[in-house]
C-alpha cells in the first residue's frame, strides 16, 4: 500500500515538473508576449494559433496551414519557417529580398531566422543563405556590412558597381568576401586590392579584365564574354558565360583551357 502511493506520488511529481519546465497553451495566445500576437496578427491574419510553448528561452508557435515561429522573451521573432509557403515579403530584410529576387526569380523564401544581426534562409528549392546585416529594426530596414571594407575596395565597388549596395561582408583568411545587392561576390586582399569577381551570369564590367585578355577574347571568343575572373599565384582565370574556363599568366598571356 505504501509503495503504490509513493508511486503514485512521484508521478504526479514527474507530471508537475514536465508542465512547469514545457508549458504549453493550446487555447490560442494567452501566453505570448503582446509584440508576438501583433505580428501574428499583422502577418498571419487568417491563420490560428494551435499551440505556443515556452521552451529553452523562447517561445515556440504553430499556426494553422503549417506555419510555424519562435519568439524570444520580449516577443521579438527569431524564426519563421512557412515550410513550403513564401515568407510574407515585410519580414524580410531588403537586401536579402533583393538578392533572391534578382538571382533567383523563379523560387522564394520559405524560411528565415535570425540571431543578432546574422540571418539564414532558405529558399523552396532548397538552398540556404547566410547573410550579415546591421542596422536593422525588426528585419523590416535595410543596412550595411558590419565589417568595414578598405578605402580600395570600396572605391572599386563605386567605380564598377554603382547603384549596387552591399548587403554582406565577411573577413575569411585575410581575404574580404561581399555580396553585392545584385548578386555579385567579390573577394578583396587586405589593402583593398580584388581577387575575385564573380558577376554569376552577366559580364564583368569593362575595365576590370585586362585589355591582353579582352584582345584574346575579341579574337578567339567574339560571342562570348567574362562572367568571373580570379587572380591567384600570378595568374588570371576566367570563366565565359559558356562555362569555358581560361588561364592566363599575370601579363595576360594565354597559357591553357582548364
Amino acid at each position: 500500500m505504501k509503495k503504490q502511493i509513493v508511486l503514485a506520488l512521484l508521478a504526479v511529481l514527474t507530471v508537475g515538473w514536465f508542465a512547469s519546465c514545457n508549458k504549453i497553451n493550446f487555447h490560442g495566445n494567452g501566453e505570448l508576449p503582446q509584440k508576438s500576437q501583433q505580428f501574428i496578427n499583422q502577418y498571419f491574419p487568417n491563420s490560428n494559433i494551435l499551440y505556443s510553448k515556452w521552451d529553452d528561452g523562447h517561445y515556440e508557435v504553430k499556426l494553422s496551414g503549417n506555419v510555424e515561429l519562435e519568439f524570444d522573451l520580449n516577443g521579438n521573432w527569431i524564426e519563421i519557417d512557412c515550410h513550403h509557403a513564401p515568407v510574407p515579403a515585410g519580414i524580410i530584410p531588403a537586401e536579402i529580398a533583393d538578392y533572391a529576387t534578382i538571382n533567383y526569380p523563379n523560387n522564394f523564401i520559405v524560411k528565415i531566422s535570425r540571431h543578432n544581426q546574422h540571418y539564414e534562409m532558405e529558399l523552396n528549392n532548397g538552398l540556404d543563405f547566410d547573410f550579415t546585416l546591421s542596422n536593422n529594426n525588426d528585419g523590416n530596414n535595410g543596412g550595411n556590412s558590419q565589417v568595414t571594407l578598405p578605402n580600395a575596395a570600396q572605391m572599386f565597388i563605386a567605380q564598377y558597381f554603382a547603384g549596387t549596395t552591399v548587403v554582406n561582408v565577411e573577413l575569411d583568411d585575410f581575404i574580404y568576401e561581399v555580396l553585392l545587392s545584385n548578386g555579385v561576390e567579390l573577394d578583396f586582399d587586405m589593402n583593398g586590392n580584388w581577387r575575385e569577381v564573380d558577376c554569376h551570369t552577366f559580364a564583368v564590367p569593362q575595365g576590370i579584365v585586362p585589355g591582353s585578355i579582352v584582345n584574346y577574347l575579341s579574337t578567339n571568343h567574339p560571342n562570348h564574354f567574362v562572367v568571373k575572373i580570379e587572380v591567384k599565384n600570378q595568374r588570371y582565370e576566367i570563366e565565359l558565360n559558356n562555362h569555358l574556363d581560361l588561364v592566363f599568366d599575370i601579363n595576360g598571356n594565354f597559357l591553357y583551357m582548364d
